[in-house]
């Protein structure tokens, strides 16, 4: 696509400013963008319709973007870095999604560097689950500075992963601006003391949050 702009714009130059040529050859390069747009979204969607599997249910959803405001349910499909660099382009448009379920899945370190970006723009969802996956330290990390954002999320699995202490101080962070955090599922992961100690500051200012609001503390299971 780049090769072809260049092309065009290197074309423009020999054209005449004010003469119907240049009228004429800008109609041509709006529909030749158009055209082009729309095979490379035809690619796209194939794509995506190949990791989320045959039925085109999520596909369909996703191509809603911010229209979709219920869930999607991409568990278990195995789905890792490269498929999901595929897939947070469309994801970052649902801002409007209330559920997103990306459990039993292939998500590292990589994964979380595609996926964090798009989850810091679905500020509506409600859960969220990542449970089942290969998060770490380091993909604890690049989620942190998303889960900051999402302000509106009330259940967060993150359990059966890989996150130890240094994970935990990654996460700390961003738990305690997640003031409407209801539920926080952390079991089956390398949380020793050390761990809990980065943890239970954050989840003070989480429970003393709900109290002041009249709410039910925050449920964590580790």
């Amino acid at each position: 696509m780049e090769l072809c702009e260049d092309v065009l714009l290197h074309i423009l130059k020999f054209i005449p400013n004010k003469s119907t040529y240049l009228s004429n050859f800008q109609l041509v390069c709006k529909e030749y963008k158009q055209v082009l747009q729309e095979r490379l979204d035809k690619v796209y969607w194939k794509k995506v319709e190949k990791l989320v599997g045959k039925d085109n249910t999520n596909t369909n959803k996703m191509k809603q973007g911010s229209a979709f405001t219920g869930e999607v349910v991409l568990y278990k499909n195995q789905i890792d870095a490269k498929g999901y660099k595929h897939l947070a382009p469309a994801l970052a448009k649902m801002t409007s999604l209330k559920k997103l379920y990306l459990g039993g899945n292939q998500i590292d370190v990589k994964g979380c560097k595609h996926l964090a970006p798009a989850l810091a723009k679905m500020t509506a969802l409600k859960q969220l689950n990542l449970g089942g996956n290969k998060i770490d330290a380091k993909g604890c990390e690049h989620l942190a500075p998303a889960f900051a954002k999402m302000t509106s999320l009330k259940k967060l699995y993150l359990y059966n992963n890989k996150i130890d202490a240094k994970g935990c101080e990654h996460l700390a962070a961003a738990f305690v601006k997640m003031t409407s955090l209801k539920k926080l599922y952390l079991g089956g992961n390398q949380i020793d003391a050390k761990g809990c100690k980065h943890l239970t500051p954050a989840l003070t200012k989480m429970r003393e949050a709900w109290k002041n609001a009249g709410k039910k503390s925050c449920d964590l299971y580790l």
